[in-house]
């Protein structure tokens, strides 16, 4: 009788969970056919399968640092072009209504090309979602809204053709979020760009000399420190047959290795008018990282910069007194660093390790 039993109840029990398993496998087609991942929606707005207004299901990989921000049109002449990893900002609401980016599933970084801007209100609760979350989103096809018109660079991937050759952007308003997962790692670039003002200026006995060109411009790797501030030329490239071309190319090409290595570094465009202090691979769900990042763009700003000039610097500059640090934009609007503390102190010092500080340096300048 006990074996009948126990042979009853395992039949049953299989063909439950066969049942189960082709219940779940419906299940999964219905919602397969129903999602969109982030490269799916342009192709089908291009062939007219999709239109604006349209609530479709889309999956993907949130950020609420974008990389499509046109930075030209909140610096102005102050954009560095200099870098080619993207520079990546979390903005504040804009008429009460937020924008982040969707990039495909297990997408592990906000320097993709593939993404999607999304929109959403104040009282959203996207708002308890955060970078690095993969996310099932219901959300309805919409334009750009005019608050952001301005702010976001087209890319190809939410920009789809009508006749007549138009270009139309467009994002997804979030109407409803659901958790998919997370990625192990997400990797951001954090930034800050400023001005000196009163600046040093280099010290030249002709009009036409590098550091007078517009291609000239000086830069330094802050961790680890790597002293002194070196020259280069953003067209050296051409400069094979002028004096000291190699030189000026070497360096460019040291610059840019300081990008694809991830180091953080300080770069003066315009020396020394201009400057940034650029991380450029930071992994935003790595606290430590992350942190460590943060200070060392607060030690620039509140400590760094100044000292570069007036405890001694490789060029012969012209160096005010009292020089003004001032910055003009930075890569968290919602929790801007200039508003926080941090331990500067384990955040080495932009300055020679062999450097001796005189007291009476700028008296002896002055002099000279």
């Amino acid at each position: 009788m006990d074996s009948w039993y126990s042979t009853v109840i395992t039949v049953y029990q299989v063909v439950k969970t066969a049942i189960s398993l082709v219940k779940s496998i419906r299940k999964t087609r219905t919602i397969i056919a129903k999602e969109y991942a982030v490269t799916d929606v342009k192709e089908e707005l291009q062939n007219d399968l999709l239109h604006f207004g349209d609530r479709i299901t889309v999956v993907g990989t949130f950020s609420e640092y974008l990389p499509f921000v046109d930075l030209a049109s909140v610096l102005e002449e102050k954009q560095l072009r200099l870098s080619a990893v993207s520079r990546t900002v979390r903005l504040e609401a804009i008429d009460d209504m937020y924008c982040g980016a969707l990039f495909p599933l297990d997408q592990i970084d906000a320097f993709s090309e593939q993404t999607i801007p999304v929109f959403y209100r104040i009282d959203s609760p996207m708002l308890q979602h955060y970078t690095g979350q993969m996310l099932e989103v219901i959300c309805k096809i919409t334009k750009i809204p005019i608050a952001y018109q301005q702010l976001i660079s087209k890319r190809e991937c939410f920009t789809f053709e009508k006749e007549g050759d138009i270009e139309i952007p467009f994002g997804l308003e979030i109407l409803k979020v659901q958790p998919y997962g997370l990625v192990d790692s997400f990797k951001i670039s954090t930034w800050l760009l400023g001005s000196i003002d009163p600046a040093p200026k280099i010290e030249v006995s002709k009009k036409r000399t590098c550091p007078s060109c517009r291609h000239f411009f000086s830069f330094m790797a802050i961790d680890p420190l790597d002293w002194p501030l070196r020259n280069a030329c953003s067209i050296a490239e051409r400069l094979d047959d002028i004096d000291g071309g190699n030189g000026l190319k070497r360096s460019l090409a040291e610059f840019r290795q300081l990008d694809s290595k991830g180091s953080p570094y300080v770069v003066f465009p315009d020396p020394f008018r201009l400057y940034e202090v650029f991380c450029p691979n930071v992994d935003v769900l790595n606290l430590d990282q992350k942190e460590r990042s943060d200070a060392l763009l607060a030690g620039a700003v509140k400590e760094n910069l100044d000292s570069l000039f007036q405890f001694g610097h490789p060029f012969k500059l012209r160096v005010p007194k009292k020089i003004g640090i001032n910055i003009d934009f930075q890569y968290d609007q919602r929790k801007k660093l200039t508003e926080q503390s941090f331990d500067l102190t384990k955040i080495p010092a932009w300055q020679c390790p062999h450097y001796k500080f005189d007291p009476n340096w700028y008296r002896k300048r002055v002099r000279g």
